[in-house]
């Protein structure tokens, strides 16, 4: 059996285009249909809509590499400096950092107004923010959360005091000495803060999320005055190998043929 070029060329041109394919693929979303306990009786977003509103969250996966975008009117403002004299830091209300699980499990049903952190989803992973008051972005870090959402999450009662929030919402990784015992930091990543939403770039390599057919998120601001929690199914990494191993094959056949 001699060796083709030309079909060694179209071999890598299919598997280019396979691979293009899987890069390429179309994010799946979740759509803001969760209000959260404690609102107050505001429902879903509590204060100016303008300020706070969460749309969506938009997840696409490219090997290891999970993005989520989250829409909100919020985006661009935490170095504003909103409400800085009720925060504790008198920096204002920052961006939260964002919770993974491979399963959501909210208390109750649709808008769960039971929900928070003692009754919800225990979160699995946490991204944490280098800089939550940032302008443009930045840094961040995938974390194995080990324990309840109390031990390892700081709520936005700890951010915020003297005014009406959202309370009981968890909204940041705890990096705490008091809480080292319930994080295992796995992996870097990246945030950038964008015209009307924020993009999260996460290693999922050394997590179990890496292998899920679907992630569960929880997002919000330090105040919690909306959040934005739900589930959505992602391609098997195995359909996607066999999607691009039987492009190939098409492609050995037809030059066959």
């Amino acid at each position: 059996m001699t060796f083709n070029f030309n079909i060694a060329s179209s071999i890598a041109a299919t598997l280019l285009l396979g691979l293009s394919a899987v890069a390429n693929a179309d994010s799946v979303v979740i759509e803001d249909s969760y209000y959260g306990g404690d609102d107050h009786g505001y429902g879903d977003v509590i204060g100016s809509a303008a300020k706070f509103d969460i749309f969506r969250a938009e997840l696409s996966q490219a090997g290891n590499i999970l993005t989520v975008n989250i829409y909100t009117n919020f985006a661009g403002r935490a170095d504003d400096g909103l409400f800085a004299g009720y925060t504790g830091n008198g920096l204002g209300i920052g961006y939260g950092d964002l919770f993974l699980a491979s399963a959501w499990n909210p208390h109750g049903d649709a808008p769960y107004l039971d929900d928070n952190h003692a009754t919800g989803t225990v979160w699995e992973y946490g991204f944490s923010l280098d800089d939550r008051w940032s302008a443009t972005g930045g840094d961040g870090a995938l974390y194995a959360l080990t324990g309840s959402n109390d031990e390892s999450a700081l709520l936005s009662q700890d951010f915020m005091s003297g005014a009406t929030y959202r309370n009981g919402q968890e909204v940041a990784v705890d990096l705490s000495d008091a809480a080292a015992n319930f994080r295992n930091q796995l992996a870097d990543g990246s945030w950038s803060v964008e015209d009307d939403h924020l993009s999260f770039m996460i290693d999922l390599s050394g997590s179990d999320l890496s292998l899920a057919s679907g992630i569960a998120l929880h997002w919000d601001m330090t105040c919690g005055n909306d959040v934005i929690e739900g589930y959505a199914e992602v391609p098997e990494p195995g359909s996607l190998a066999l999607l691009t191993l039987g492009l190939i094959g098409a492609g050995v056949a037809r030059r066959r043929r």
